[in-house]
C-alpha cells in the first residue's frame, strides 16, 4: 500500500530537470542574438538615415544659395570673383566656379549680400561664407562649415539650351545656362555613388 502511494505522486527525474535547464539555456542565447541583432540593425538605419540627412541638407543649402544669388541688375559688370572660370561665359554674373571651387554671391535678408563659397577640404564639403554687406566689394567668405564628410569628387555642369551639358565653354558663348547640375561622388561600402541636383536658373 505504502509503495503505490510513492508511486503515483510521480515527479521529474534528474536528467529531465538537466535536459530542461539546456533547452532554456539554448532558448536564451537564441534570444540574446537575435535582440543584438536587432540593435545592430537599428544602430546601421538610424547612421544610414544621418547620412541620408546630411546628404540632402547640402544639396538643399547648394540649392538655396544658387537660388538667391545676385543678377544682372546687382552686378551688371562684374567678372567673377575669383578670375576667370571655363564656364564663366555661360554663368550668371553672381555664380563662379573653377575647378573644384563654387563661389556664389547670394543676397541674404533686408537687402544684405554676401559670397558664399563651396569646396572640397580633403575628403570633406566646405560651405564658406562672407559677413553680409550693403556694398561691393563683399567681404570674403571665411567662417567655414563642414557639410558633407566622405566626399570624393565635387563638379559643376551646366545646362545650354540646344547644347545640352557642358563642363566647360571655349571663348566667349552667346548662350546663357538655363540650369545647373550639382554632383557630388561618395565612397561607401566600396562603391562610388554619385548624387546629382539640378538647380533651375532664372
Amino acid at each position: 500500500m505504502m509503495k503505490d502511494r510513492y508511486a503515483a505522486q510521480g515527479g521529474f527525474t534528474l536528467l529531465e530537470v538537466l535536459i530542461a535547464l539546456t533547452l532554456m539555456a539554448v532558448l536564451s542565447i537564441l534570444s540574446w542574438r537575435a535582440l543584438d541583432s536587432t540593435a545592430r540593425s537599428s544602430e546601421h538605419l538610424e547612421a544610414s538615415a544621418d547620412d541620408t540627412m546630411a546628404l540632402l541638407r547640402a544639396l538643399g543649402q547648394v540649392e538655396t544659395d544658387i537660388s538667391h544669388h545676385a543678377g544682372a541688375d546687382v552686378l551688371p559688370a562684374q567678372p567673377p570673383p575669383h578670375g576667370p572660370a571655363p564656364l564663366a561665359a555661360v554663368l550668371p554674373p553672381g555664380i563662379s566656379w573653377d575647378a573644384a571651387r563654387l563661389s556664389i554671391l547670394r543676397a541674404t535678408h533686408s537687402g544684405y549680400w554676401q559670397e558664399v563659397v563651396w569646396t572640397l577640404a580633403g575628403d570633406t564639403l566646405v560651405r564658406a561664407a562672407g559677413a553680409p554687406a550693403l556694398s561691393l566689394p563683399l567681404p570674403p567668405a571665411q567662417e567655414s562649415e563642414a557639410m558633407l564628410a566622405g566626399v570624393r569628387r565635387f563638379t559643376v555642369r551646366a545646362w545650354l539650351p540646344g547644347q545640352g551639358w557642358a563642363q566647360s565653354v571655349a571663348g566667349s558663348a552667346p548662350l546663357r545656362a538655363a540650369g545647373l547640375e550639382i554632383a557630388i561622388v561618395r565612397h561607401h561600402g566600396g562603391v562610388e555613388e554619385t548624387y546629382r541636383k539640378v538647380v533651375a536658373l532664372p
